[in-house]
């Protein structure tokens, strides 16, 4: 009777620990296909990524490249993987050099610019791809992965559209455009904070149409919801966000 008990007792702490676990952390049903890529930036650094596409549907499809903030890796948009597929976008998210599973390199002064050859050799990998739509490119970053959206909206003819999502606006000459002639950043959704305006406004006004601001209030002082936690912290933002891809990137 003992030795019962004792089964019973364990089978409820094994259920109970289950359930708190889900409700930690519930299970979305995954509703595509992922397969672990590499590539090559237009330098010869070798880069990781992960290519989705829609289950159970044929492409070619149209395409979202996804780039991460400063200090983390490709990961940090698992969790909105789902809702862009949802809407019959294949995602490709990579971890730009020096993070993640990419090539380590050396973060010095030049850094920076460098990491535009990276979304060059993805839209270059995503060309040869046959089940991309040619020409039905966008280019989605957060913090530093937003300023790089931004820039390839200006230097790849291949990208119809960027969001830049709390870009930062003092990180290289090339990613900034300084002293580029032919420098013209174009179809842009910023989304950023209130309190982030002043840094981000110098990027917004130079940019050329079209174009779309979007500017969110935090729910506190307190709250600095910048880049990625923006998208988790205000729903109207990454409702925006899907929104103008649904509407672009025809």
């Amino acid at each position: 009777m003992t030795r019962i008990f004792t089964y019973i007792l364990i089978a409820i702490i094994v259920i109970a620990g289950g359930v708190g676990l889900y409700l930690i952390n519930p299970s979305e049903k995954k509703v595509y296909l992922s397969e672990e890529v590499s590539f090559q930036a237009s330098d010869g650094i070798n880069l990781s990524g992960t290519f989705y596409t829609p289950m159970n549907q044929d492409g070619p499809f149209r395409v979202v490249i996804l780039i991460h903030e400063f200090g983390a890796d490709r990961h940090q948009w698992d969790s909105f993987i789902n809702d862009f597929i949802n809407r019959d976008f294949a995602v490709l998210s990579y971890d730009m050099r020096g993070f993640g599973k990419s090539e380590n390199v050396p973060k010095n002064e030049d850094y920076y610019d460098t990491l535009l050859r990276d979304a060059e050799g993805a839209v270059t990998w995503l060309n040869k791809n046959p089940n991309v739509i040619p020409g039905k490119i966008g280019v989605v970053g957060a913090q530093l992965g937003g300023t790089i959206a931004y820039a390839s909206s200006a230097y790849f003819s291949n990208i119809s559209l960027a969001v830049a999502i709390s870009p930062s606006a003092n990180v290289g000459n090339l990613i900034l455009g300084r002293e580029q002639s032919d420098f013209n950043p174009h179809s842009i959704l910023f989304q950023f904070l209130d309190t982030e305006r002043t840094s981000i406004q110098p990027l917004i006004d130079i940019s050329g149409e079209p174009k779309e601001v979007r500017i969110y209030r935090p729910e506190s002082p307190a709250v600095m919801a910048s880049g990625i936690a923006l998208l988790h912290r205000d729903l109207r933002a990454f409702g925006d966000l899907l929104r103008y891809l649904d509407d672009n990137l025809q």
